[in-house]
């Protein structure tokens, strides 16, 4: 049973622009990580829209921001060279996970990894201890093959969140899946 709760996030919001983060403030957090792709950009983007780029600086004035990506280095550097990252972080090992949390500088219950994957975020995230807040994709549309079939396990394995964890399903999860 409790194998399927690290697959349940702290909260859902339908993107980065919803999320609370006056109350992530108040719970002590200080630092934000994001993941990458379909969380700040789309697939079939290269960089930030401004929206974005204004939104993440803004937030820098009460977090620090670090992007934690399974993507490759020169993706990531183009996108985000603004921001610490870790590339190819392949979430959800924790060796990615893990570099982020000491690039911080923050323990664990001060962090919180943003993103829109069930497999890699918030599995990655609730294996190493630190919150997660799962997001809608940006744009379904656009992942790549290896997304698609990491969204497919996650529909699997919600089946089996669904039934052992109502009330989080309904509350967390349901609204991600419609």
């Amino acid at each position: 049973m409790a194998f399927y709760k690290k697959f349940i996030p702290v909260s859902y919001y339908p993107n980065i622009f919803d999320i609370d983060y006056q109350t992530l403030t108040k719970q002590g957090v200080k630092s934000l990580f994001f993941d990458l792709d379909n969380t700040i950009i789309a697939y079939d983007e290269q960089k930030m829209s401004e929206k974005t780029f204004a939104f993440l600086k803004e937030l820098q004035k009460d977090f620090k921001i670090i992007i934690v990506s399974n993507s490759q280095k020169s993706r990531v550097k183009l996108a985000a060279d603004q921001y610490p990252y870790v590339h190819f972080a392949k979430k959800p090992l924790l060796f990615g996970l893990k570099k982020a949390v000491r690039m911080a500088g923050f323990e664990k219950d001060e962090v919180v990894l943003i993103g829109d994957q069930v497999m890699t975020d918030v599995f990655g995230a609730n294996r190493l201890k630190i919150k997660s807040i799962l997001i809608k994709p940006i744009k379904k549309s656009s992942d790549k093959w290896i997304t698609s079939l990491n969204r497919f396990f996650a529909k699997c394995i919600l089946k089996g969140v669904k039934k052992r964890y109502p009330k989080a399903y309904k509350e967390l999860i349901e609204p991600y899946e419609n």
